[in-house]
């Protein structure tokens, strides 16, 4: 008959659950930016909840909206208010720091392929 914690569709498409998937996980994570500036605890409610959406749906999450997400501490990074945002051009590229649990992310930025993409459109 299945296993306890089997979830079902009902009947509709993976496309149907993927949309709305998307829908809810980005309302959850505009309410966790706002919140950031106000009540971190609701913050990482929100974030926790989206990501959960997202493993269940097996839909990702997009990486613009993934940057800004701390790994650390489930907390959605608002730039200035608690995240600091470096650029260094020769060494490592984007550096997003959370400044609530000291978590760093690194995005390496290679010029050489930004400009072969810029040209390529």
């Amino acid at each position: 008959m299945g296993t306890k914690n089997a979830r079902r569709n009902y009947g509709k498409t993976r496309a149907a659950v993927a949309s709305v998937a998307t829908e809810r996980f980005q309302i959850l994570l505009d309410q966790a930016r706002k919140m950031a500036l106000t009540d971190e605890k609701l913050s990482r409610r929100y974030v926790s909840l989206a990501r959960k959406i997202s493993s269940r749906t097996k839909v990702r999450i997009p990486r613009e909206s993934k940057m800004y997400l701390c790994k650390g501490c489930g907390l959605a990074l608002v730039p200035g208010h608690n995240a600091k945002i470096r650029l260094h051009a020769h060494t490592t590229g984007i550096v997003i720091s959370c400044l609530s649990c000291g978590a760093v992310k690194r995005y390496p930025v290679n010029p050489k392929a930004v400009a072969n993409k810029g040209l390529a459109r």
